[in-house]
């Protein structure tokens, strides 16, 4: 009788699982704390962290690029900013076609990445003004590591494509354009929302309304895709 084969766990995996244990009981504790806002920002922060450390790792291990994309689709309000999505090329070379989901993560409730630009969609925030960095008051608060880093992608189990987002690896784990052009560089903003009732917004409009410019969260990554934790508006 030949021995039944054990499957073990994989690289992926224990990142993965480890990463999200430890998002989960940041989110937990504070939470028994009445820390609710923070610890969900702070789950996100890490979820997101972990995703990023994951991808990078991934490509050089399997010698294929690897990305991690961001929902930023107006017509999917579910996913909206909060739907994140580990891929991984089937094929080698830089411009591979087909990609499989490793995969895929909702941010905590009320927590959402913001996009490269406020202006991206009407109504993201009420009044854009708010939105500046602390550091250089002219710049707005938002994900540049996402400027000109778009895509129609269609999942498996969707009817259509959709507008994403969001950051690739090469396979000797630096930073990739999602396209062409160069590597994206900039920090990854998170912040604090809500999701607009139906019938509220038009077509093409944001469904969420970013509403606390003070409560943000993110990181910022080197050249080599390490990513560096920013836990303060100040930061940015």
């Amino acid at each position: 009788m030949r021995p039944r084969a054990t499957r073990a766990f994989t690289l992926l995996e224990l990142l993965v699982v480890i990463g999200l244990i430890a998002a989960m009981s940041v989110f937990f504790v504070n939470g028994l704390t009445g820390g609710g806002a923070t610890a969900a920002l702070q789950s996100g922060q890490a979820m997101i962290a972990n995703l990023i450390t994951t991808a990078r790792t991934k490509a050089p291990a399997t010698g294929h690029k690897t990305r991690l994309l961001v929902n930023t689709d107006t017509g999917a309000p579910e996913r909206y900013l909060r739907h994140l999505v580990l891929q991984l090329a089937r094929q080698t070379g830089s411009s591979p076609a087909d990609w499989e989901t490793l995969a895929a993560v909702t941010l905590p409730e009320g927590v959402y990445v913001m996009p490269a630009s406020l202006t991206q969609s009407n109504g993201l925030v009420a009044n854009p003004s708010d939105w500046k960095r602390v550091t250089d008051p002219a710049v707005d608060l938002v994900s540049d590591l996402f400027t000109n880093q778009s895509l129609s992608v269609r999942l498996e189990g969707d009817a259509s494509a959709q507008a994403w987002t969001g950051v690739g690896f090469t396979p000797n784990g630096t930073l990739a354009p999602l396209g062409g052009g160069q590597p994206p560089k900039g920090a990854l903003v998170i912040a604090l929302g809500i999701r607009r009732p139906p019938g509220t917004y038009q077509s093409g409009e944001s469904p969420v309304r970013l509403d606390n410019p003070q409560a943000v969260r993110g990181l910022i990554l080197s050249a080599y895709g390490v990513p560096a934790l920013l836990s303060e508006r100040s930061s940015f």
